[in-house]
This record gives structure tokens, C-alpha cells and sequence, in this order.
């Protein structure tokens, strides 16, 4: 092989890794952003990793969660319908969705969108939520104030459900410095975290 085409070959590889890392920082920094309740940052960094790749259904998810978040239900409709084109089995997309549609008044279309989550894989407290609510949209016209208190307590559980994930995966992040981990005999004090070394 010529030195030339290792020269072109090691130019595309390059660019290749500067374009996905480009989309991944953009989207983590939009991850980080909207865990830490910045939603305008939020919006423009999951706006940017669109930009490289726009069916990217964690992308969507967050931009419609970010403008949700903001007040603007429109385009978090807009976004969310989106993702849930690209990933009909997502159950936090078909979630807010739902919600967007409640906050602009659309009960029918929020009580679709909650019909199908109910189809997914859910917990049985999310579901059991989801089915009340449910249960009140099928009826007749809610009123403004019922309408905003289901879509709040909806959103109260998504939010309840998040923490528990997070707080279950928190103990199994941390691996300790590179010492610790790697140990020359191949014995690894892993299996005791996190409840530390056995005692006396």
C-alpha cells in the first residue's frame, strides 16, 4: 500500500472519529444540561447532535423533554411525535408525549398515547398510574385544573421512577482507583462492593 493512500485512509478515519465524537459530545452536553435543569442549553446541544444525525431517537427524546421542561409544548409535541416515529417502543417518549398533549388540551390524542404505553414494558406503579389516568381521559372533557394535576402526578412518577434507576446503578459506577481494581494476584475486592471489606 502506497504511502499516499495510508495518508488518505489514516484523513478519513480521522475525520470519521471527529464527526462522531462531535454528535456523542453534543449529546452528552445536552444530557448533562437537562439533568442539571439547564433546559435552553439542553435544547441546543441535543439541536446540535440532531444536526449530524437526525433520527437519533435519544437526541429527540431529550429535545422534546428539554422544551417540555421550558413550557413549550408545541414543539415538544413536535419533537416527541418524531421519536416516537423513530422508536415506537420507547415507553419515556410515548410518556411525554402524552403530556404534551394534555398541556395543550388535546385529551384524546394524550389518552392514544397512553394507550400505547400501556402495551410497553412498564413498572407496575407507573402502570397502575397510567391507567387511572387513562381511565379519567376516556371520559368526558376534563377540566384545565384536572388535566394539569394528571399530567403532573404523570410526570411525578416519571421523575420517582428516574430516581430509583439512578440510585440502584449509583453503587455499581464506582470501581475504585486503578490500584485497587487491578491487583497483581488476580484477587479483586469487587465482589465485596459496596459493602466494603468483611470484617473481623
Amino acid at each position: 500500500m502506497s504511502r499516499r493512500v495510508r495518508r488518505r485512509r489514516a484523513g478519513l478515519l480521522a475525520g470519521l472519529v471527529w464527526l462522531l465524537t462531535g454528535c456523542a459530545t453534543a449529546y452528552r452536553s445536552g444530557e448533562v444540561a437537562l439533568q442539571e435543569g439547564r433546559y435552553e442549553e439542553a435544547t441546543a446541544r441535543f439541536t446540535d447532535a440532531l444536526a449530524a444525525h437526525p433520527d437519533r431517537p435519544e437526541a429527540l427524546f431529550g429535545l422534546g423533554l428539554a422544551q417540555y421542561r421550558l413550557g413549550s409544548f408545541d414543539a415538544a409535541v413536535a419533537s416527541l411525535g418524531r421519536a416516537a416515529l423513530v422508536a415506537p417502543d420507547r415507553a419515556d417518549t410515548r410518556l411525554y408525549l402524552a403530556l404534551g398533549y394534555l398541556a395543550l388540551g388535546s385529551q384524546d390524542l394524550a389518552a392514544g398515547q397512553l394507550g400505547a404505553l400501556l402495551e410497553l414494558d412498564l413498572h407496575p406503579r407507573i402502570a397502575a398510574q397510567v391507567g387511572r389516568a387513562l381511565g379519567l381521559l376516556r371520559g368526558d372533557a376534563l377540566a384545565a385544573e384536572i388535566r394539569d394535576f394528571v399530567r403532573q402526578s404523570l410526570d411525578d412518577e416519571a421523575r420517582w421512577y428516574q430516581d430509583v434507576q439512578e440510585a440502584r446503578l449509583a453503587p455499581h459506577l464506582y470501581f475504585g482507583p486503578g490500584w485497587f481494581v487491578r491487583d497483581p494476584a488476580g484477587w479483586s475486592p469487587l465482589g465485596w462492593y459496596p459493602y466494603g471489606f468483611p470484617g473481623p
